[in-house]
């Protein structure tokens, strides 16, 4: 399966997802937008209508390379980002089995924001997210609004990654 972009802002066709364009641009890449779908908020009591969240897990533990795409918003994820990292949660409650199949899985960050440099904490929240989940994090990516890549040497490395041929 090719890679796969969640994209989490709060405006279509905005800096983030123009810079998500810029990043995977020449790439087969499966963009789904966090508008679209459908994602309740966490319960502890784990009474969802039903809703996209497992599909899109699913699609992740398909997938070559997960690219989290967000704006940074008050230091930290949009709130759509959050709401959907925030189930994440399920994946140890009560479906530990699909969390498991994300181990080895390979996630990026790529984040926009107003500011000149990314912010770390950011990063680091990022970092240890997919430590939990047993994912690799290949780069944190990010650019300030349409400008160019913070660190092109991150780019690049998730490029590598969005080209790479699958022999397994």
């Amino acid at each position: 399966m090719p890679p796969l972009a969640i994209l989490g802002s709060a405006r279509r066709g905005g800096h983030t997802a123009q810079l998500l364009g810029r990043l995977t641009a020449g790439q087969p890449c499966e963009v789904t937008d966090l508008l679209d779908a459908r994602i309740g908020p966490f319960s502890y009591a784990q009474d969802y209508p039903p809703d996209d969240f497992l599909p899109v897990v699913r699609r992740m533990t398909a997938a070559r390379l997960t690219i989290f795409a967000t704006p940074v918003y008050w230091y930290s994820y949009s709130a759509v980002m959050k709401n959907f990292i925030d189930r994440f949660s399920d994946l140890v409650l009560t479906q530990q089995d699909l969390g498991r199949q994300l181990r080895g899985r390979k996630f990026a960050l790529m984040a926009s924001g107003a500011d000149a440099m990314p912010e770390r904490s950011l990063n680091i929240v990022f970092e240890q997210f997919c430590g939990y989940l047993g994912a690799k994090c290949v780069a944190c990516v990010y650019a300030r609004e349409a400008g160019p890549f913070y660190d092109p040497a991150a780019a690049e490395l998730v490029r590598v990654h969005l080209e790479k041929i699958e022999t397994t």
